[in-house]
């Protein structure tokens, strides 16, 4: 079911992504973060499977100051969203640098804008206990490709019970892919 509420569909979509995982390294930092790519395959399929659309772009305010602007909206509702503009620091007139603060400033409004947090993946995932976030989203992946499956052999019984599954679970992923294989 689709929310006609912003802050609804917002939190539903929380409880569906959970948190991010970090997925690359900063060598001058010593650090791991998610980038971009891996933020919006995590994103973006549950923003749209929860009637919700992401748009960011660059702007120049009437300051003259370099901001990036993003906004998450109803798709069914467009008067309902939530924005955030986030300040581009450029250290100097550098298409290159300017990139790069467009996507350093587009994975923290994501993340910010949805109150997500990331979480480490230190290369010992297949000996850790995977989180409760990593178990849904194992589980989900799972059942997607398991109504691939049955729609290349013509199984309705497993891919109704896939449903069945996913109805009980509030998986509106696996429900709108359903949907699209199956029909309703």
């Amino acid at each position: 079911m689709k929310e006609d509420n912003i802050y609804k569909a917002i939190s539903k979509a929380q409880g569906l992504i959970g948190s991010v995982t970090k997925n690359a390294k900063n060598p001058f930092f010593k650090s791991n973060y998610a980038d971009l790519n891996e933020i919006l395959e995590q994103v973006l399929p549950v923003l749209q499977s929860s009637g919700i659309v992401l748009t960011q772009c660059p702007q120049i305010t009437g300051g003259q100051i370099d901001v990036l602007h993003s906004r998450l909206t109803l798709i069914d509702k467009p008067e309902s969203f939530i924005e955030s503009s986030t300040r581009l620091y450029l250290p100097s007139a550098d298409m290159q640098k300017y990139g790069s603060a467009i996507s350093y400033a587009r994975r923290y409004s994501i993340l910010s804008m949805l109150n997500l947090r990331t979480e480490d993946d230190d290369g010992n995932s297949a000996t850790k206990t995977p989180t409760p976030t990593q178990k849904k989203n194992m589980a989900i992946n799972k059942a997607m490709d398991k109504l691939d499956e049955a729609k290349k052999n013509a199984d309705i019984e497993t891919a109704t019970q896939i449903y069945e599954w996913a109805e009980d679970n509030d998986y509106v992923q696996v429900i709108d892919k359903h949907i699209k294989l199956f029909g309703e």
